[in-house]
């Protein structure tokens, strides 16, 4: 077979093509360090690299939103520690000012220390993020959920919505505790309702107090509240003796028995009316009224309390005198309030460092995970240096060979030898 000049010299112009762009390819490898650089240097290799980089995405994104999930829920743990010190300042305050010793201007001073602290809890509740959203306003996150209102009461405008973010396949966390939780669920110590004590003057060796008022029978109970405890002479009198009778409020507001009779009244014994369990401890004299309420109306009873509700009472008590049977009834109650709700900050807190740890938990998976896929992903798309040396240096030799070659072959002609 005859091959003809043209033939032989684009031939080997081909092959000499190929040789410098293989050497190229090697050169480029060597110097981006990758030996996968296009789908096709190794289709099989690619695939498996594209699916790890997706995988390494999904995780670096799964980190940013750990870290920002850290960053709010480190914000409401700071609110919350700040929470659980002004409920201690403030029961600081009420303990002092228990003495009939302090005159008026100390109780008025008191009153104002008190109010500030009042003031720092409403701005901790309304204590925004770094993108300025309401930390404690559920998904109402615009505006602030707490406003006062002409009353001096705090009026929650936010809702029950608990935001959450994704930190792994399948993971979520809340970023936040909705503020009608964090501020309107503090346990009520004496259970499902409110107290409010009307006693007499007489002098007492133990103060008369409501231990607990709890609906013990759900069935039993029809929500015909408020119950009005009297204490009445003994029948047959005896010294030191009382009797006590229950009223309550029907549907159409009249005050009704609640007991057939008046009973005898034994410090720390239960009453039950109603489905409902009442224990009263001290001293009862006759003309003595305690009255059990609640705002609830739909069966459950009144077993949570507002913390602002809790310092508006400390408020009013220290607006007025506190140094008599009433008010010693009442401040005992306000202590346990005040105690219940620096217990329920601290359980919140708690819930908030739980999640925190998660984070920690997930980050770390995330931290073991990204490096086994990093690892994958270099030993398919990396370059081996020593390997790939090797190969540019017999690709050199070869290019080297066929150029030479090429040039004393196109040299070669019959004319030479005439």
């Amino acid at each position: 077979m005859r091959i003809s000049s043209f033939q032989f010299i684009q031939r080997n112009l081909d092959n000499i093509s190929a040789r410098s762009s293989e050497a190229n390819r090697q050169l480029g490898q060597m110097s981006s360090g990758k030996r996968v650089e296009y789908a096709s240097d190794d289709p099989v290799a690619a695939n498996g690299i594209f699916n790890y980089k997706q995988e390494l995405t999904k995780l670096q994104q799964y980190q940013t939103n750990i870290t920002l999930a850290e960053n709010r829920l480190r914000r409401e743990e700071s609110g919350l520690t700040s929470a659980e010190n002004i409920t201690q300042q403030v029961k600081e305050i009420m303990l002092k000012a228990n003495s009939g010793a302090i005159s008026q201007q100390e109780r008025d001073a008191y009153k104002n220390e008190l109010q500030s602290r009042f003031d720092e809890m409403l701005d901790i509740a309304n204590s925004k993020d770094e993108f300025g959203q309401a930390i404690f306003g559920g998904f109402q996150t615009d505006s602030d959920p707490f406003t006062r209102q002409p009353n001096g009461d705090i009026k929650y405008s936010g809702d029950s919505g608990q935001r959450q973010i994704v930190i792994g396949n399948s993971v979520k966390v809340a970023l936040n505790h909705d503020g009608e939780l964090v501020f309107g669920g503090v346990p009520n110590p004496r259970g499902d309702f409110t107290v409010k004590y009307n006693l007499g003057d007489e002098s007492r060796t133990d103060q008369v107090r409501v231990e607990g008022a709890s609906i013990s029978d759900r069935g039993a109970f029809t929500d015909a509240h408020p119950y009005q405890i009297e204490f009445v002479e003994r029948t047959p009198p005896e010294l030191g003796k009382v009797s006590y009778m229950i009223n309550k409020t029907d549907a159409n507001g009249n005050t009704i028995p609640a007991l057939p009779a008046a009973l005898p009244y034994t410090a720390g014994d239960i009453m039950t009316v109603d489905g409902v369990d009442i224990l009263i401890k001290g001293d009862a004299k006759v003309g003595d009224e305690i009255k059990l309420s609640s705002s609830v109306k739909d069966g459950t009873g009144h077993d949570e309390l507002g913390v602002f509700d809790i310092l508006n009472r400390a408020k009013s008590w220290l607006e007025s005198d506190g140094h008599n049977a009433n008010g010693q009834g009442e401040y005992g109650d306000i202590l346990d309030e005040l105690d219940a709700m620096g217990v329920h900050f601290t359980r919140v807190r708690a819930d908030t460092g739980n999640r925190m740890q998660r984070l920690d938990n997930q980050a770390e998976t995330h931290a073991d995970m990204t490096l086994t896929l990093n690892k994958l992903r270099s030993g398919m798309e990396d370059l081996d240096y020593a390997k790939a040396t090797g190969e540019f240096s017999q690709t050199m030799v070869a290019l080297q060979a066929t150029q030479t070659m090429f040039g004393k072959i196109q040299n070669m002609s019959l004319f030479n030898y005439i």
